[in-house]
């Protein structure tokens, strides 16, 4: 493990004290993982703007805006079945068969 030395303004280094007693941890492993979750953050937005770039410059060629489109009409009918199942779970409209045997044994 290497060693980063870093200034920090009173009121960071207050908040980092802070934190750290709160968590039961040191200020070193705070930083630390503030320093990961920062560092995948960046990670994942690089990663969704070069999915979005590449998304927009695919769906500008025609061919590939009718391919999209007609994909998404064959699956419509199944899309929406499988919505209205979920709903029906969520407000439990679901049709109650009743079973002959017992479901316990």
């Amino acid at each position: 493990m290497t060693t980063l030395n870093i200034r920090l303004t009173g009121q960071i280094e207050q908040r980092l004290t802070e934190e750290a007693v709160r968590e039961n941890k040191t200020r070193s492993e705070i930083a630390r993982d503030a320093l990961d979750w920062y560092l995948l953050e960046i990670e994942k937005k690089r990663f969704m703007d070069q999915l979005l770039e590449e998304a927009r410059s695919g769906y500008a060629i025609e061919s590939i805006r009718r391919e999209a489109q007609v994909i998404a009409e064959e699956f419509l009918p199944v899309e929406n079945e499988m919505l209205e199942n979920v709903e029906g779970r969520l407000s439990g409209d679901l049709p109650h068969t009743e079973s002959p045997e017992k479901w316990w044994k």
